[in-house]
């Protein structure tokens, strides 16, 4: 995985696994050069790649459910492209 790349980390959630808990600290406890920013009472943490505003990770708990509640592979597989093309592509928001 080359985090300062084009390598993005797609984690498919399966209900039953432990795959919240296993989700929540890719984002809270994985020790990075730029660990993600988890703000207190956001339900989302940005997971930027250093030098650049492009996230390294897909998950609920970086992009939200983004391509469904549970989405299965074959759906983020045609939906995952897209929505980071989008969010990629969208001018940068100023903080409140």
């Amino acid at each position: 995985f080359d985090m300062k790349g084009e390598d993005v980390i797609v984690f498919l959630h399966i209900q039953k696994t432990g795959g919240t808990t296993f989700g929540r600290h890719l984002v809270q406890n994985v020790r990075l050069e730029v660990p993600c920013d988890c703000r207190p009472g956001q339900k989302k943490c940005t997971c930027y790649r250093p030098n650049r505003r492009e996230t390294w990770l897909f998950s609920r708990f970086s992009t939200g459910w983004s391509c469904g509640l549970h989405a299965d592979w074959t759906e983020l597989t045609s939906c995952v492209p897209g929505v980071l093309g989008r969010r990629e592509s969208a001018p940068a928001r100023t903080p409140r």
